[in-house]
């Protein structure tokens, strides 16, 4: 049997563990530089905005109807999920992170029964609410389609549901296509075409059809609505390019703040390259004035350069150098700009190498210093220790007007009850 493991409305949810007040009322989280609204609760949808609403068109309602904004915060959502992870982590014998706020729960050699599993889900749903503050809902079956269709459905039956063989086809008998995790509108519309209404209708339909019209995914979403295991535990493959990117809240003109935007999507990009376990040869920076519907052409500008490294590397400062070397050679001045892009290539699997011009004590050094800084990183959060250079200018950072504090990484944002 598979457990998914879903938290309700995470972004939002997590706004509300430290905010008491705010518990049951609308809240809705927003995108970075606070442009659409990409989370809310059951309370602010009843309200009338929805997901994917741009902020500055509902804001005047969100006002009226007194729900509370914030920025996204993602060093205190990717904290809350990893304590909500570590209790999985006590159940099941083996864990898919699907993504920030949904996991799968793999209980393969477990002989359980339906009470069994609705008690552990039970005891899931009340230990996370009790220890981490956010809600979830659990849903139990023989695949992880099922698994997703069944934590949909366990919102109507108290927070867990756990698949009856008696009783899964009623359900998806009153379930429309387009809600089956695989399938989505566009080929729940062409299913309608070929006479298919509902899902059981779905799981019914010809493997030879299905593979004709769904693709093999869909092929495969059949197989699982019928009980049979296609999609096994996902293992997240490495990334061949790694790019590090955001819009400034305003534009710059000048060199030596467009540099300290640099730093920091440049220190982010080598963040992700370590934590793959992987070293790159070539940098490369990409810089825009995004004017591309400006009435006047002189106000556009776009340019990008790369560097290559006598060797791989995923040491911060060597990586940095090469792209604060770069930039002067495409800066223009006069121009206004909005985005900065850090891609990195040519990655590889971290090796040691054996350069003969490279002293292997300086490189065991520079490998224990990203080591400990990676480690700070992940237990007080993002940005918690970083290059100097990030911080001599301002003016370039996102737009987060509502950001809310750092409760479980930052030491200065703990609560204080009086």
């Amino acid at each position: 049997m598979i457990l998914h493991a879903d938290g309700n409305s995470f972004y939002a949810s997590c706004e509300q563990i430290y905010r008491p007040d705010l518990r049951n009322k609308p809240v809705a989280v927003l995108s970075n530089n606070d442009g659409i609204i990409v989370a809310l609760n059951k309370e602010a949808k009843a309200c009338g905005i929805q997901r994917g609403d741009p902020y500055f068109k509902v804001r005047d309602l969100c006002r009226y109807a007194g729900i509370t904004i914030f920025s996204s915060n993602y060093t205190l959502y990717a904290d809350i999920s990893r304590r909500i992870t570590s209790i999985y982590m006590e159940y099941a014998p083996d864990i898919e992170y699907y993504s920030i706020d949904e996991s799968f729960l793999f209980f393969d050699k477990c002989n359980w029964s339906i009470k069994d599993y609705e008690k552990i889900g039970k005891e899931l749903k009340e230990r996370i609410y009790k220890e981490v503050g956010i809600p979830i809902c659990v849903g139990a079956a023989p695949t992880k389609t099922l698994a997703k269709f069944y934590n949909k459905k366990a919102k109507e039956h108290g927070g867990v549901f756990v698949y009856n063989p008696d009783e899964v086809d009623s359900l998806l008998e009153k379930t429309d296509c387009a809600t089956i995790w695989g399938i989505g509108p566009a080929r729940a519309q062409k299913l309608q075409l070929h006479g298919i209404k509902n899902a059981l209708m779905l799981k019914h339909m010809p493997l030879c059809d299905a593979k004709r019209l769904l693709t093999s995914q869909g092929f495969e979403t059949v197989m699982e609505l019928n009980g049979q295991r296609c999609m096994e535990k996902i293992t997240r493959q490495k990334k061949d390019i790694i790019t590090s990117s955001r819009q400034f809240s305003k534009k710059v003109y000048d060199l030596a703040t467009l540099e300290c935007a640099l730093v920091e999507y440049t220190e982010l990009a080598v963040e992700k390259l370590r934590k793959q376990n992987s070293e790159c040869k070539i940098i490369q920076i990409c810089i825009s004035t995004c004017n591309y519907y400006s009435d006047n052409p002189d106000e556009q500008y776009s340019n990008s350069a790369f560097a290559e490294l006598p060797r791989l590397t995923s040491y911060t400062p060597d990586l940095v150098n090469a792209a604060r070397l770069i930039l002067p050679y495409i800066y223009r001045q006069g121009y206004g700009y909005k985005v900065i892009m850090v891609t990195l290539l040519d990655i590889m699997p971290a090796q040691y190498q054996g350069w003969l011009w490279v002293d292997p004590k300086e490189d065991i050094k520079k490998r224990k210093l990203m080591e400990a800084v990676d480690n700070i990183t992940n237990t007080y959060g993002r940005r918690s220790i970083t290059l100097a250079k990030s911080w001599t200018k301002t003016g370039w950072e996102m737009k987060r007007e509502f950001l809310s504090p750092n409760f479980t990484t930052d030491i200065n944002s703990i609560p204080v009850v009086l």
